[in-house]
């Protein structure tokens, strides 16, 4: 099934049952309730989000109200709000109480790793005084080209190629690959428009060696896709695996999810590459067409001056008013039976403020989010436009 056409799938926006929009209702009935929405305490089923707010929110240091509101805001940025929630939704199999459990506590992870402050905000312009930089082991990365956005596949979606024999574990701690990480994750998110909602991640392993084995960097793989980051993959290739990797796969085997292995494909050679990537998106490199050779393109001098504006405040504002409208809307829609037509017209009035706050967020976005090699390449334009193959 193609990606352009998940429309075709039910449980994503705009396909769902009704019994999946009665989900997605309950769904935000709990967080409409832990974001102190007013009229939220009045929907059902109340008495279940005390006990999620006691067994998940606590832990994570989300007893406030105001404090999980801002911060689950500052998760969903330039995704649609529902896009989000239905993701952990079917990553629990529409179990609404460990769904929103497990996106409860997503939420306040980001907070632990300070995605906000320390990734997003520092993009990959970061200096040896951060403390997280590893003196400049982190930009470092960047530099190699072991990892990079190039193309997209069949499906449509951006495929993110990780080219094994550039990594050196020696060269950078575990915290700063872990940041690495993060960063790219952060940055393909923000590229990503429903329908085209997932990756395409391609290991290359050309080369490969035990030398660049990190046993570290691929458990915290697998457990971000897996807890924090569900349902964005959409495909994972690993290419031109040599003998000596299948012992390496013996041991990272028992640690996937069923559901991340079973996107995992695979491959040699370029002819078996093309099933997933079409030649004229599959660099020459791997026996496509794209000529293309990735360089870092270095940070440059004042681009990150809005992240001090004043006129952050009033940017923010604006995007506020905008979820106050849309949670507003999500009390009344949430109240209704999902089948009602007065049901379907509310959600269609949510879905129209949540285009608003879509666009709200690129008015926002150059006052909270460092530019990265992909904005000055032209990957990600000033109005969230994406091109790929933008970097000739």
């Amino acid at each position: 099934m193609s990606e352009t056409s998940v429309t075709a799938l039910t449980g994503y926006l705009d396909n769902l049952t009704a019994e999946e929009e009665a989900k997605l209702q309950e769904a935000w009935a709990h967080l409409l309730r832990l974001c102190g929405v007013e009229g939220s305490d009045k929907l059902p089923p109340a008495d279940r989000t005390g006990e999620l707010l006691e067994q998940h929110l606590d832990p994570a240091g989300l007893k406030s109200a105001a404090v999980f509101r801002e911060r689950l805001w500052s998760f969903i940025l330039v995704d649609e709000p529902d896009v989000l929630v239905l993701r952990f939704l079917r990553a629990r199999k529409w179990d609404v109480d460990r769904a929103v459990a497990m996106l409860a506590s997503a939420v306040g992870w980001r907070h632990e790793r300070r995605l906000k402050a320390d990734v997003i905000r520092r993009g990959d312009a970061v200096g040896p005084d951060a403390p997280a930089d590893d003196d400049g082991s982190f930009l470092a990365q960047y530099r190699s080209g072991k990892a990079y956005v190039r193309g997209s596949d069949r499906e449509g979606r951006p495929v993110f190629v990780i080219r094994v024999r550039l990594h050196d574990p020696k060269l950078q701690s575990p915290e700063a690959m872990e940041r690495f990480v993060l960063h790219n994750i952060e940055t393909i998110r923000a590229t990503l428009r429903h329908p085209r909602e997932k990756a395409c991640l391609l290991f290359d392993l050309t080369g490969f060696g035990l030398k660049n084995m990190d046993f570290h960097v691929v458990k915290f793989l697998v457990q971000v896709f897996e807890a924090r980051y569900p349902e964005y993959l959409g495909v994972v290739l690993v290419h031109n695996a040599p003998f000596i990797f299948w012992g390496v796969w013996k041991v990272i085997k028992p640690w996937l999810d069923p559901v991340i292995a079973s996107k995992i494909n695979f491959t040699s050679g370029g002819a078996d590459l093309a099933r997933f990537i079409a030649p004229e998106e599959l660099q020459t490199c791997f026996g496509g067409k794209d000529g293309w050779e990735y360089k870092y393109i270095e940070p440059v001098p004042g681009e990150n001056d809005r992240l001090e504006s004043e006129k952050k405040a009033d940017v923010e504002a604006e995007r506020d008013g905008l979820i106050r409208r849309f949670e507003r809307l999500s009390v009344e829609w949430a109240a209704l039976d999902a089948r009602s037509a007065e049901a379907k017209q509310k959600s269609a009035d949510r879905r129209e403020v949540a285009k608003q706050l879509s666009d709200a967020y690129w008015k926002l976005d150059p006052y909270i989010r460092a530019r990265t090699y992909y904005d000055r390449a032209g990957v990600l334009s000033s109005s969230g436009a994406v091109d790929y193959r933008a970097a000739q």
